[in-house]
């Protein structure tokens, strides 16, 4: 009599297949990291120069449209940078945030003229909810939770406290609360000045003023990089912003010393970020 066919897997050949399988994922995974952060790391520089873009066309226009007041009449006007916040409200984060203003030069002007300039952030809500791409590094988890939050903080100058103190304060960066920076300002130089750094602590929403969008920097809380750290983005270092534009990336490793250096407008260091 014949025998009958055998059908299925025997369990030693299932775990052999499974085994073989996980190899493969094992060999896959890191392939496919070493893909997905390049592609990461670039993109976020993209936000970057589009962010550093529309700053120069924001002081390019001289007096662009609807442009926000900061609440302090002596504030100059015309072929400057935006303030890190404006409008009404008794603390930074009670006011809008500079990114409010830079949305006509992002290509977002409907989502602009939503927000009524004369109210804070909290009579703005259904406008600062929006999520909106730029101002996300696409490699952590809030590029895909839909949060309305930014990675890109603007550089204050040396001192928790920097972002509050007055024009021509020593340490100060590129900007501040109330502070608008010509390009005359920045005597070091826009090549030699970062003006955006990317970070993944203190995340708070874009819209909204305060050191979400604005911070200082000290030397001595070390290590620098990290998700709890002062600055971050990628493996290995971070994506910065120089205030001519031009974007790069630096090392994890770099000396707190050289990071402040280039982070002062006006302190006549020499500038090294290698």
């Amino acid at each position: 009599m014949p025998r009958s066919a055998r059908n299925g897997f025997s369990l030693i050949e299932f775990l052999v297949v499974v085994a073989i399988i996980a190899v493969v994922i094992g060999l896959t995974l890191p392939a496919i990291r070493r893909v997905r952060e390049p592609a990461a790391r670039m993109k976020c520089m993209n936000n970057l120069k589009q962010l550093m873009l529309a700053m120069h066309n924001y002081a390019d226009a001289g007096s662009p449209v609807a442009r926000p007041s900061t609440g302090h009449p002596n504030a100059p006007a015309g072929h400057t940078f935006p303030p890190g916040c404006f409008g009404p409200g008794a603390t930074p984060e009670e006011r809008l945030s500079w990114t409010v203003a830079l949305l006509p030069y992002l290509e977002q002007e409907r989502l602009f003229k939503q927000f009524d300039v004369e109210k804070g952030y909290a009579g703005n809500l259904p406008a600062a909810q929006t999520q909106l791409k730029v101002f996300l590094c696409p490699e952590p988890k809030e590029a895909t939770t839909g949060d309305a939050v930014t990675h890109y903080v603007a550089l204050a100058g040396i001192g928790y406290d920097a972002a509050g103190q007055p024009a021509g304060t020593t340490g100060n960066g590129f900007m501040g609360y109330d502070r608008r920076t010509e390009f005359a300002t920045i005597k070091d130089g826009t090549a030699n000045t970062i003006a955006l750094m990317e970070t993944r602590s203190g995340l708070g929403p874009w819209a909204r003023g305060g050191a979400a969008n604005v911070r200082g920097f000290d030397p001595a809380d070390v290590p620098l990089h990290g998700d709890h750290r002062p600055f971050g983005g990628h493996i290995g270092g971070m994506n910065v912003a120089m205030a001519d534009g031009f974007v790069r990336f630096i090392s994890a490793r770099i000396e707190p010393k050289k990071l402040a250096a280039a982070i002062t407008i006006a302190g006549g260091e020499p500038v090294d970020l290698d």
